[in-house]
């Protein structure tokens, strides 16, 4: 199910910070007509609206009935999803949708038969895949023999405020769930996927703050299907100023270093490679996006991709609640 008209009818569902970013981006995109936001806080449709246009709603389903959208892109909390994705795609509308998809595997399956069975395209907001550095150092990987070892951490600060959701488990799914994600994807898309999984956590040093019901912070070992073996830290008690989104890759015949989505260094026998990447990975995900709607090219971030993930990081959340490893289909 592709668009071939010269413009693309856009909604948003959800007008905070990571809306604002895409819709920012899909503004340079002269084909992307904006026409719609719907969030539960009017006066943030409202405000989102003034500033990259559409008409504000407080309601998706609504803004479902009285738009003719091509797109949607859902850009909610995790605790927030419904049935908007099945609803999109009963409707023939693209979804676009930031990670992560769904707080239980059951949800983010509903999700995955709607837009498989409905033809639709989808997209998971996982951008850590598009930076340069990042699709070069697979491009590397796949020509320098098997891997050995992958070593990934996501170290950062507290996010908002004690009214904010992302400190409550039930609301966030943890940090594991929330924002380590990125690195557990970017170990599946830069190494394979994953056989079995053993976390511990820990709430050791943030204990004065009790409004957190999140772990401060995690180890995961890995060992992925190809037989090699990792291990993912991550930290919400970090220094912000030292924030660190990294991952090291150690194969037969390269040792790569990642940093962030802007450097990468490559180590082989005939020398050393340092990669800057001068691309916009929202910027390239958003465009990809809208020419597979347009037919010219297919989505390399699919929902299942989605469910895949998260069902990775609910493994490794599961694996410390039994104290045993936990295998993964």
């Amino acid at each position: 199910m592709r668009c071939d008209m010269r413009r693309i009818r856009v909604g948003f569902i959800g007008a905070g910070g990571i809306a604002g970013l895409h819709a920012s981006k899909l503004s340079t995109i002269p084909e992307v007509e904006v026409v719609s936001v719907a969030d539960v806080v009017y006066d943030k449709a409202r405000s989102f609206s003034e500033k990259y246009g559409g008409k504000p709603y407080n309601d998706w389903r609504e803004m479902y009935k009285s738009e003719k959208l091509d797109a949607v892109w859902i850009c909610i909390p995790p605790y927030a999803h419904t049935d908007e994705v099945e609803e999109a795609a009963e409707r023939g509308i693209h979804v676009f949708i930031e990670k992560p998809i769904a707080l239980t595997l059951e949800k983010a399956e509903d999700m995955r038969r709607a837009v498989e069975e409905s033809g639709v395209i989808s997209w998971v907001g996982y951008h850590f895949r598009q930076a340069y550095s990042i699709r070069r150092c697979k491009s590397i990987l796949s020509e320098s023999g098997p891997v050995g070892v992958v070593l990934g951490r996501w170290w950062g600060g507290i996010v908002g405020d004690p009214k904010h959701w992302w400190w409550r488990r039930e609301l966030s799914g943890g940090q594991i769930v929330e924002q380590a994600t990125h690195i557990f994807d970017l170990a599946r898309f830069l190494v394979g996927d994953v056989s079995r999984v053993y976390t511990e956590l820990t709430k050791s040093m943030l204990t004065d703050i009790p409004d957190l019901t999140i772990e401060d912070a995690a180890a995961t070992v890995l060992r992925f299907k190809n037989g090699a073996i990792g291990v993912i830290t991550n930290t919400c008690g970090a220094n912000p100023q030292a924030h660190k989104v990294e991952m090291d890759i150690v194969a037969r015949r390269a040792h790569i270093e990642i940093r962030g989505t802007k450097k990468a260094t490559i180590y082989r026998i005939d020398g050393v490679e340092d990669i800057t990447s001068l691309n916009d990975p929202y910027l390239d995900e958003d465009l990809k996006f809208i020419k597979a709607i347009k037919g010219e090219g297919e989505s390399e971030v699919p929902i299942s991709e989605g469910v895949k993930t998260l069902k990775l990081t609910l493994a490794a959340l599961e694996a410390y609640e039994k104290t045993l490893p936990i295998k993964i289909d």
